[in-house]
């Protein structure tokens, strides 16, 4: 099997959160079945958000050395559990050799290939910096769907509720269950967390509408290159 690398700590809790739906969807039956997994949880990479709508300080040379951390621990492919930071995925890849999947582009592409009857109103929820670079609204048009973003009120929610979770407050989303089943009665049949602190609150929601996890549609594709390479 390959082994898997891990560019983690963007946040931390994000970060446990892939690496256990990984352990979680491996088809193992021991320990020596599953897949070997690096991790380089780094949180002292600068604020991704920060740095693309305020134009602080860079995140990327810290994305570069961890990214050759985990190449030079030999890592066969790389996974990234941060959507924000594939602003800068082009910039990483192209300094190491080993592949990495992309957790954008991947979710478009398998929930168009499972979910090919949605109607089209699905709803991004993501970090302003994730909204503004179009990084899902571009991968998702490639798929020939659209994404609804929220209101700007509703979007400031949405970045709060990031914040709190970031902030280990996952109990505090009354707010963002109202905003969500407001939007479900407007007719959105399903919300992409677009950001990996969202999925993080998908057990305590309980709203008549699908959710799509990018964190966990990440997970099975690097289950899958892992089992099938070396």
């Amino acid at each position: 099997m390959a082994i898997i690398g891990i560019l983690g700590g963007m946040g931390p809790m994000a970060t446990a959160d892939l690496f256990t739906k990984i352990i979680q969807h491996t088809p193992a039956n021991c320990d020596q079945e599953h897949i070997r997994i690096i991790i380089d949880n780094h949180p002292q990479i600068p604020s991704r958000a920060d740095a693309i709508l305020r134009e602080m300080e860079d995140p990327l040379p810290k994305l570069l050395e961890s990214a050759k951390i985990l190449e030079n621990a030999g890592a066969d492919f790389i996974i990234m559990p941060c959507n924000t930071a594939h602003f800068w995925y082009d910039q990483v890849q192209a300094s190491i050799k080993a592949p990495m999947l992309h957790i954008i582009k991947n979710a478009a592409a398998q929930i168009k290939a499972s979910h090919s009857s949605l109607s089209g109103k699905i709803m991004l929820l993501a970090t302003d910096a994730t909204v503004n670079t179009r990084m899902y609204q571009e991968a998702f048009a490639a798929q020939g769907m659209e994404l609804l973003i929220p209101e700007q009120a509703d979007q400031d929610t949405v970045v709060w509720t990031i914040d709190q979770v970031k902030a280990g407050n996952i109990g505090e989303i009354e707010p963002f269950t109202q905003l969500l089943d407001k939007y479900a009665a407007k007719g959105v049949e399903a919300f992409i967390g677009g950001c990996t602190e969202i999925p993080l609150l998908f057990p305590f929601l309980k709203g008549d509408y699908q959710k799509f996890d990018p964190t966990l549609l990440l997970a099975k594709a690097a289950i899958s290159k892992a089992m099938n390479e070396k």
